[in-house]
């Protein structure tokens, strides 16, 4: 046992003799580093994200270095582990203000066209017309004075007359009428249709429509104002049952049915004997 163990003390001890005390070691040592890097993304309401910067990924390469030989005193030292790279930096992303929608711009109006102005006619110049001629003025004509005088009434009653057609066929001297219509009217002050103001106590009366349109109606004198339609102041005799009165022409009377009827003024009425107001048949003629 003492012998094997001098044996192996000179065999490593002449190996150690052999080896050179100063020759190095190479030694190849790989490291892998892993980076962390952070990303911040940015989400709009619209659902696109916004791009971001990110750093590009490094790798160290592997360094190469020749480890000295430990003594055999001292204890290989540990490594320090590297510490991970900071990340890189990243400005934050802005949010831009979304843009508030714009007013839609409202419609021009169309520029109308102005009609072309019309060109003026000439205006024609007045002709001077001749004045007209003076129409002469209409003559009075006055009433015709009575021609004859009224029959005397006779003692008996007469016969009852017939319708006969006026006896003069131009102006009113002449005309009497038989089988017409007599009635009996108020007068209070008022102006007849020949002018003049009538009352109950006058003996007048108002001839048809007929008979007044006649002669021309109510036509007037230029110069007076009076009526000049023949029959005003006309003077009659009426003739009712053989009782006869006089009375003076001076009204119209547009109620008359039969075309030579005539009306009776509340005086002339009761000259004939007459009381009551009613329609009776009688007769008259011109004085």
């Amino acid at each position: 046992m003492k012998a094997s163990t001098v044996l192996a003390s000179l065999l490593f001890g002449s190996i150690a003799a052999a080896a050179p005390v100063d020759k190095r070691a190479l030694v190849y040592k790989t490291e892998i580093v892993t980076e962390t890097v952070v990303v911040y993304t940015t989400v709009y309401d619209d659902g696109t994200p916004a791009p971001t910067s990110s750093a590009a990924p490094t790798s160290n390469p592997a360094a190469f270095y020749e480890q000295q030989k430990p003594t055999p005193s001292s204890a290989p030292a540990a490594a320090a582990p590297s510490a991970p790279a900071a990340p890189a930096y990243t400005p934050p992303v802005v949010e831009q203000p979304k843009p508030s929608p714009s007013p839609s711009p409202s419609p021009k109006p169309e520029p109308s066209q102005a009609p072309a102005p019309q060109p003026e006619q000439p205006k024609p110049e007045p002709s001077s017309a001749p004045a007209p001629a003076p129409q002469p003025e209409p003559a009075y004509t006055p009433a015709p004075a009575p021609t004859s005088a009224a029959p005397a009434p006779s003692a008996t009653p007469s016969a009852p007359a017939t319708h006969q057609n006026p006896t003069t066929g131009s102006g009113v001297a002449g005309a009497s009428y038989s089988d017409v219509d007599i009635t009996v009217y108020d007068n209070s002050g008022v102006a007849g249709a020949c002018g003049k103001p009538l009352t109950d106590d006058m003996m007048v009366v108002a001839i048809s429509q007929g008979l007044w349109d006649a002669k021309g109606g109510s036509t007037y004198d230029y110069m007076t104002g009076a009526s000049s339609n023949p029959w005003c102041g006309t003077e009659i005799e009426i003739d009712y049952n053989g009782a006869t009165t006089k009375a003076t022409i001076m009204d119209l009377c547009p109620g008359c049915k039969g075309p030579n009827d005539i009306d009776l003024s509340r005086a002339a009425w009761k000259s004939l004997g007459i009381t009551e107001t009613t329609r009776l048949k009688a007769s008259w003629s011109v004085v």
